[in-house]
């Protein structure tokens, strides 16, 4: 048995984990201030056996038991924080520690390999469109955390598509990210924008239907998502590409990537499939990570 931690931008998700199965999962939504954090660290897990080893997934990139945002505006304090000394004082067994979109790619490969009876993709792309756009990969069948943990940020790739509320610098200091067009913060606000009053994300989804501007949104972020995935299906030569995530779930979202990705010219083009283990993609993934 083991302690997995799913932290994300906006939850963070635990859970008591015996192999694959999930005994008890609990969430809290995420705190933006260190004190804060270091809070619910301590209400989350309580109760719990703390000696229990620790798998935990992560947004941002972990380097050396820091912890990095690359989207510095989701969590201001993420910043080279010492994530593995703030969970020592609570947790004191062996712990791991990868990128939640990392940790949920190895989670969909595993659970794939199973459902497939080892008829599973080689090389498979995770992308989780969600508080962010994240990514993680598979390649050879093994796992690609990257010297720095940042493989697979595939959000912080740059867009042919600008955002459509011209917003073009994004937290990471870059310009033209996916993570401006496609990500759950940035459809709320282009939304925002469009509609001239605050709509968040799951509204505009809620909307799509009976609005053409709130469906052209939603789909022109499809879009992007299927150039992304080109680009990076020419470069590697993947064969699968799993969606996941709040609005990678949402309400026909891999249907819209799914044509958009077929109105392109694009060779030996990869199978793209909704993600199996859905928002506990990170917490499985991770627990099987360090149980590999």
């Amino acid at each position: 048995m083991l302690i997995a931690l799913d932290i994300g931008g906006t939850k963070l998700a635990a859970a008591r984990i015996e192999g694959r199965q999930i005994l008890e999962r609990r969430q809290l939504p995420m705190a933006y201030d260190e004190t804060g954090f270091c809070r619910l660290l301590d209400e989350i897990s309580r109760g719990w056996d703390r000696s229990l080893p620790l798998a935990v997934a992560v947004t941002g990139y972990v380097d050396d038991g820091l912890i990095c945002s690359v989207n510095r505006d989701i969590i201001p304090f993420w910043n080279r924080f010492p994530l593995r000394q703030a969970l020592a004082r609570y947790f004191t067994s062996e712990m791991v520690l990868i990128n939640d979109a990392q940790a949920a790619a190895w989670g969909e490969y595993q659970e794939r390999k199973i459902i497939r009876n080892g008829q599973h993709p080689a090389d498979l792309l995770f992308m989780t469109l969600s508080t962010g756009v994240g990514g993680g990969v598979v390649l050879g069948h093994q796992l690609r955390t990257g010297t720095h943990g940042l493989a697979g940020h595939i959000g912080h790739v740059g867009a042919r598509l600008p955002a459509l509320d011209n917003v073009m610098q994004c937290g990471c200091g870059a310009h033209g990210c996916l993570e401006l067009l496609a990500s759950g913060t940035a459809l709320a606000r282009q939304a925002s924008h469009l509609f001239g009053c605050p709509v968040t994300c799951p509204e505009l989804f809620a909307m799509a239907s009976g609005y053409p501007v709130a469906e052209h949104l939603i789909t022109y972020a499809a879009q992007a998502v299927a150039e992304a995935i080109a680009g990076f299906h020419m470069s590697i030569d993947i064969q699968e590409v799993v969606i996941g995530g709040s609005v990678g779930l949402a309400d026909r979202m891999l249907e819209r990537i799914r044509i958009a990705l077929a109105a392109m010219t694009l060779p030996a083009a990869p199978v793209i499939s909704g993600a199996l283990l859905g928002a506990d993609a990170g917490l499985l993934g991770v627990a099987a990570w360090m149980q590999r």
